[in-house]
């Protein structure tokens, strides 16, 4: 690959050779618990090459073992991968670690590494049995279009698919908050999308293009007329929850990647275009106290339909979702830092503590969604789900409820209610309703 590539692959056939390497060993021999040389990333968000223990391995030629099945360019028949599976190459050093001889094989070993760790971290979180290992991992994946640079998890065929990486930065397969990024895309699609709401979220989003020909006939049939001039109150409902979910996917996704990594800026190691959008890190943290209302998204979706382009109105959706995602993701992280404040913990204990809430959020949300009918399900609903969960399991701060009512007060349409927070014998935060007195020269209606 390019640059960074290139000197960690430099920097890992110096460390073997330096530990007196033998040539390629029989590596289809073993098996169980293998020490092998990776490029990994620390809980501060830093890489380093350290020696790491793959356990579970059925056949180390391959990188096949309990936590990944991999296939080499693979084809998708009956919503299943196919294709042979790639082949590992190694050298082995005095110590008996396995040392990568070649780019595929320290992607391989990299990406088992991190599956690995992503499976303990679910359990941890209280996500164990979400997912079913080991799990279906495509390299070298020739995706339609020539889509590069990316890396996507599939629901249909329950995969984590990764392209051909071109640029210059940190290889996509080795970022360990990219991994997760898309590691978490799996939880959410199994305890949120993976039912009636599943078609809000299909292979070709991840692919970050929708092609007319894999629209589904509702929605050709709700895309938009040049003739029209205003969305439909059936469009407008659709699109709000296609352009919302998709949004708080991606965010959570981000939070994800930023709590396993630590690095608020995991994406622009890779793909350093999106670091303006995505970052999770802003100047002024003060700043970070909203999330998009119901209105403010309508209106964002009134604005681009007026054009009345088909193809262009659904990429709109498409990247608007982004744009509300990285507003989900800022906030988190805000709240995390003041959670980890306020409780006097380490960042990377705060930053699975809120983990462990938006685990237990996700079953929530797919009720929520099933249920919420001619309505619209808001940032407002959202937070409040977490509040929810957050008082069942611990006692709030004065700092956390400060910032949470902030959050409710200024993502809300309705001006007539207010969120403030309350202590009795813990802190909450209760709706106060806010009414207007006429003023005396006002007369009644008669």
């Amino acid at each position: 690959m390019k640059c960074v590539f290139s000197r960690i692959t430099a920097a890992i056939l110096i460390a073997g050779l330096v530990g007196a390497c033998s040539p390629q060993p029989d590596a289809a021999q073993e098996a169980g618990s293998v020490r092998v040389l990776a490029p990994l990333s620390n809980s501060k968000g830093s890489y380093s090459l350290d020696i790491f223990e793959l356990k579970g391995i059925e056949d180390l030629q391959t990188m096949t073992g309990r936590f990944v099945r991999f296939f080499m360019s693979p084809r998708i028949v009956d919503n299943h991968l196919e294709g042979p599976a790639p082949k590992t190459r190694f050298i082995r050093n005095s110590d008996g670690d396995y040392i990568p001889g070649n780019e595929m094989t320290q992607q391989l070993v990299t990406l088992y590494a991190h599956m690995q760790k992503l499976a303990l971290l679910d359990e941890e979180l209280g996500a164990g049995g979400i997912n079913s290992w080991p799990r279906d991992v495509g390299v070298a994946v020739r995706a339609k279009g020539g889509v590069s640079n990316n890396a996507f998890y599939d629901g249909a065929t329950d995969s984590m698919l990764f392209v051909p990486y071109t640029q210059d930065g940190l290889p996509i397969a080795i970022n360990g908050g990219i991994l997760a990024h898309e590691h978490f895309h799996s939880l959410f699609y199994k305890t949120v999308l993976n039912d009636g709401t599943a078609e809000i979220h299909s292979r070709k989003d991840f692919l970050n293009r929708i092609l007319m020909e894999d629209l589904s006939a509702r929605e050709r049939k709700l895309l938009p007329v040049a003739t029209e001039a205003e969305l439909t109150d059936e469009q407008m409902h659709f699109y709000y929850h296609l352009a919302f979910t998709r949004g708080l996917n991606e965010g959570l996704a981000d939070f994800w990647g930023w709590m396993y990594t630590g690095d608020p800026d995991f994406i622009a190691q890779s793909l350093p275009s999106e670091k303006s959008f995505r970052s999770l890190k802003v100047k002024d943290e003060s700043s970070v106290n909203s999330l998009p209302s119901e209105d403010v998204i309508k209106r964002a979706l009134k604005v681009y339909y007026s054009t009345g382009n088909k193809q262009r109105f659904v990429d709109y959706v498409t990247g608007y979702a982004y744009s509300l995602g990285t507003q989900f993701s800022r906030v988190l992280k805000r709240y995390t830092d003041i959670y980890a404040q306020a409780h006097g913990v380490e960042p990377l204990i705060a930053r699975k503590d809120v983990a462990k809430v938006i685990v237990k959020v996700l079953p929530q949300l797919k009720e929520d969604f099933l249920a919420v009918g001619n309505k619209y399900y808001a940032s407002t609903d959202f937070v409040s789900a977490v509040i929810a969960k957050i008082q069942a399991t611990q006692d709030m701060k004065e700092e956390e409820c400060q910032f949470l009512s902030e959050v409710l007060n200024n993502s809300k349409s309705d001006s007539s209610a207010k969120y403030a927070c309350k202590k009795d014998s813990r802190w909450s935060i209760e709706t106060v309703i806010e009414t207007t007195t006429p003023s005396a020269n006002e007369g009644s209606a008669k």
